[in-house]
């Protein structure tokens, strides 16, 4: 073992890590030494050494372990480089395109009664909003505000589309009743049941499912596979991290950022 393994051995070891993980530390940094060779340890080299690992490593959980150990290692260094670990690969994130969006959004408009209107409205806004499902169907017709066409939810204030607002006007208008819930479900409210009630969060699943099915084949269309086409249109347009962050109603910027490399 060379001299600065030695040294970073007992640093490992002052930071009581089981021998057996330390062994796994410095037999990839073996590693990664002889492939280094005699080159320089700088950031050139280290990016040289990540396609590599690209090139010769199927499996993103072992390029990450070797990954993180070579920056533990160059913290210890004082090197600022530091290695962007692999996210999950990016066709294990369900996206709508264009016409298939459409096409789901405009589904319920078959139904002219107020049913329709609420499933309308509800696939809009758990599009348009960045919402997560369980936060749209808490909303409150007191939470929306068409003048500034955006809904105020706890500390979230989503957009509401210029689409959105057109149906919710034709919604709000017709609902009679005094729930104060913009999404009810409303068999129970005419059997006397469930007055004050929002929709569960399997019902509005159930509602995505049931368009879904409008498909020839059948899409599996989730509130997720909303938010995540939300996010893919907004980076495609050239959408920030910051935008990410502020649309889907993230609440740290690491956060956003790990969501942003996947999609």
């Amino acid at each position: 073992m060379t001299q600065k393994l030695k040294a970073y051995q007992k640093y490992l070891e002052q930071k009581n890590l089981q021998l057996e993980t330390i062994k796994i530390y410095l037999w990839h940094l073996q590693q990664f030494f002889a492939w280094l060779s005699n080159k320089k340890l700088d950031s050139t080299n280290l990016k040289i050494y990540y396609n590599y690992l690209l090139k010769n490593y199927p499996k993103i959980a072992t390029i990450n372990l070797r990954l993180v150990i070579l920056n533990n290692y160059l913290k210890f260094k004082k090197e600022k480089f530091q290695f962007d670990l692999l996210t999950a690969e990016k066709q294990d994130i369900e996206l709508l395109d264009k016409n298939q969006l459409q096409q789901f959004l405009d589904a319920p408009l078959k139904n002219k009664s107020l049913l329709g209107l609420r499933d309308k409205i509800l696939l809009e806004l758990a599009y348009c909003t960045g919402l997560k499902i369980g936060q749209v169907i808490k909303i409150k017709k007191e939470n929306v505000n068409l003048e500034k066409n955006i809904i105020r939810l706890e500390k979230n204030e989503a957009p509401i589309s210029a689409t959105a607002k057109f149906h919710l006007l034709k919604y709000l208008n017709k609902r009679l009743d005094e729930n104060t819930y913009l999404f009810i479900n409303f068999d129970r409210a005419q059997k006397g049941q469930d007055q004050h009630n929002h929709l569960s969060i399997r019902s509005a699943e159930r509602i995505l499912e049931k368009y879904a099915r409008t498909f020839d084949p059948i899409l599996k269309i989730t509130p997720q596979t909303l938010r995540h086409t939300l996010a893919y249109n907004l980076k495609s347009q050239g959408g920030s991290v910051t935008t990410i962050q502020q649309v889907l109603h993230f609440a740290t910027k690491v956060a956003a950022e790990e969501y942003y490399k996947k999609i």
